[in-house]
């Protein structure tokens, strides 16, 4: 068993709700919770938009809420379903908003709530090669209620990620069918036309990018800062050394006031 399922069932009891679970939900004690699961997409939108899911269909959880991550006022509107946890694995980095999320997070838990969080380490990833989100970029975001994943936050990816060597088939296909050469998806090359570079930012926008990036080191720091910051109330109650898991950070977050 890994250090993240351990976790969850050492800390995850009661009714609970896992965001954008996709085909990959927290394995979590089932005699002692209940869990709902919120999504921006169905999963038939989901498969419309991620083809090279399609052969994992029967896997992919169909939502019981759709929720828009990038509005305050959608996510917040679960907090009169009193959950006892919060689950975001590898969704933070989604989100155009992050510290609005973590606020809206706070308020929706009850005091001694869990907010059980892990975000993909960019060090050990396809965003290896990109440049670390700071403290202030986000609290510019935050600042202006950024809702809309913006173009240089896609120019960013798109040149930075590393390059796919053998896109999906289905990937292909979709590149195919909309008119855009699959070499921009493979080659970290914007279209200088304007009409296939917006349908390639339409396609990205579509799938979410990781929008943001952290290490270890950097979560880490983000963390304590917006949490003292915004007064959110957030103790960590466990976490592990950075050598014990490979490419994810996983904190165990209990709100204390």
């Amino acid at each position: 068993m890994t250090i993240k399922e351990n976790l969850a069932l050492a800390y995850l009891a009661g009714r609970g709700i896992e965001f954008g679970a996709l085909n990959n939900p927290l394995p979590v004690d089932e005699a002692l919770t209940n869990v709902t699961f919120a999504d921006r997409l169905t999963r038939r939108q989901a498969l419309e938009i991620f083809p090279e899911l399609r052969g994992l269909t029967e896997s992919i959880v169909e939502p019981d809420i759709i929720v828009d991550f990038n509005d305050l006022a959608s996510l917040t509107s679960l907090a009169p379903q009193k959950f006892d946890f919060l689950i975001a694995n590898h969704f933070i980095e989604h989100l155009v908003n992050p510290i609005q999320f973590l606020e809206g997070c706070s308020e929706i838990l009850p005091v001694g709530g869990i907010l059980f969080l892990t975000v993909p380490d960019k060090d050990e990833t396809f965003d290896r090669n990109r440049t670390l989100t700071t403290n202030s970029h986000l609290w510019r975001d935050y600042r202006r209620r950024e809702s809309r994943i913006s173009r240089s936050h896609l120019r960013d990816f798109l040149r930075n990620k590393e390059v796919v060597d053998t896109p999906h088939p289905e990937v292909v296909k979709y590149f195919e069918n909309n008119g855009i050469p699959i070499s921009y998806y493979d080659g970290n090359r914007l279209p200088a036309n304007p009409f296939k570079r917006k349908r390639l930012y339409d396609f990205h926008r579509q799938r979410s990018i990781h929008v943001h990036v952290w290490n270890r080191l950097s979560f880490d720091n983000f963390l304590s800062w917006v949490n003292e910051k915004l007064n959110l109330g957030f103790d960590v109650m466990c976490t592990h050394q950075p050598e014990d898991v490979v490419g994810e950070m996983i904190y165990v977050l209990r709100k204390q006031q």
